[in-house]
């Protein structure tokens, strides 16, 4: 029973980005298999490591890494909303572990899961 995650939220301007984080630790830690999380929208600045943030507040990128490495779990961005926020083309900008994908890919992974869930 396979899920995806689907954040269209940034880290900055409001929660959900960190709750879809908080959902994503609490569903592995309950046995929860999460197959990837696709971030889209505004979602893919959660891939910037290093932005300037408020003080205290996690480097979100970096916790979205540590989770794929942790749990085997695909980070993946919607190319289309990375090339429109990004200057550079978007292979060359995007961080490891996450990895830019188009919307067939998505979509063939939301058939796959037995649930998506989007924050």
């Amino acid at each position: 029973m396979n899920m995806l995650l689907i954040v269209n939220a940034s880290p900055w301007g409001s929660t959900l980005a960190h709750t879809a984080m908080r959902f994503a630790r609490a569903a592995l830690a309950a046995g929860a298999p999460l197959a990837a999380v696709y971030f889209q929208g505004d979602g893919v600045y959660n891939a910037w490591s290093g932005r300037a943030r408020d003080a205290g507040a996690a480097d979100l990128a970096a916790e979205w890494a540590s989770l794929a490495r942790q749990h085997d779990v695909d980070l993946l961005l919607c190319s289309a909303a990375a090339a429109r926020r990004w200057d550079d083309a978007v292979e060359a900008a995007v961080p490891g572990p996450f990895r830019p994908a188009g919307l067939a890919e998505v979509v063939e992974r939301m058939g796959e899961s037995a649930r998506v869930v989007s924050f």
